[in-house]
Formats: structure tokens, sequence, C-alpha cells
């Protein structure tokens, strides 16, 4: 615990991001749930990185005491509400059936009103993603070698356009 320990400022962080401990996990119990480098408290799922200026490394601490080292109490609250809303949408686009077109070979999905298509590329093992008249053959500069990959990049393709676009 850092609250009580000099050198360690207690104010003025500023916010990195959160992550999800659990991201991929599909059993509660097989979390590796993580400690609060501030207060200490064990079962922290939602993890928020601060970083301050006169300190030498980020620390990882639950929401309250990111809330606390920010003197913000909207921040981590609404960053930590957005990601379980973002996983929420991920797992409701991942339960979705696709379409196997036989002629194609193509994976499509029309969700929400718009079509997402998964090509398998004429040149290789990889695929792609066709969406909003836009072709996709990378995700975050990685190429796409199977199939539940691509559909995982799918989902975040879509989800950039439906939070760009405000839907």
């Amino acid at each position: 615990m850092r609250w009580n320990k000099s050198g360690i400022p207690h104010k003025g962080w500023q916010y990195i991001g959160v992550e999800d401990v659990g991201d991929g996990i599909t059993c509660s119990s097989d979390i590796p749930y993580e400690e609060c480098e501030m207060c200490g408290n064990e079962k922290i799922r939602y993890v928020h990185i601060l970083r301050h200026p006169d300190y030498h490394r980020d620390l990882r601490v639950g929401c309250v005491c990111a809330e606390k080292m920010m003197d913000d109490y909207l921040i981590p609250k609404s960053s930590e509400n957005d990601l379980k809303n973002m996983k929420k949408r991920q797992k409701n686009f991942m339960q979705q059936e696709w379409r196997y077109k036989e002629s194609t070979g193509n994976y499509v999905l029309n969700y929400k009103g718009m079509f997402v298509t998964i090509i398998k590329s004429k040149y290789g093992q990889n695929f792609g993603i066709v969406f909003n008249n836009q072709t996709y053959w990378n995700f975050k500069v990685t190429k796409l070698f199977d199939l539940d990959q691509a559909k995982q990049a799918a989902f975040f393709i879509f989800d950039a356009y439906f939070s760009e676009n405000n839907f």
C-alpha cells in the first residue's frame, strides 16, 4: 500500500487508460484479478493506469483510487463503463450467426442493417474484411490468418464506425 508511503504523490495523476484483466476469459473464477497498487485491494478486474510527472513509473489502481489520485470523479468511472459497454457489444456481435456463401467462399453478416463480409485471400491463407465499401486486409498492422481473428477485427471496425458516426 502506497497511501502511507512518502515520495508517492497523492494528487495530480494523469489518466492513461483502463484494462479489463478478465478480457477473453469465460469463467469468472479464472480471472487473474490484480491488486490496487495504491490501497492494496486485491480483487480488481478493471485496472486504471495512471502516470505522474514526479513518479518513476505508472501505477495500476482501482477506480476509487484513480478518482482520488486524479481528483476527478468522472473520467475513471465513465472510462470503465465505456469499456464494459464495449465488451457487451463485442459479446453480442460475436454471438451473431454468419452466413457462409458457398458460391464465393465468403462469410456474410447483416448486423444492425449493415453488411460485414469476411473474404478469403486469393493469394494466401489470410482473410480480409469488407465493410462500408472498404476492404481491410490487416487489423492493427496484423494480417488476419483465421476466421475467429477476422470476426474479432470485424467487430472493432464495425464498432469504430458506429462510434464515429454517433449511431
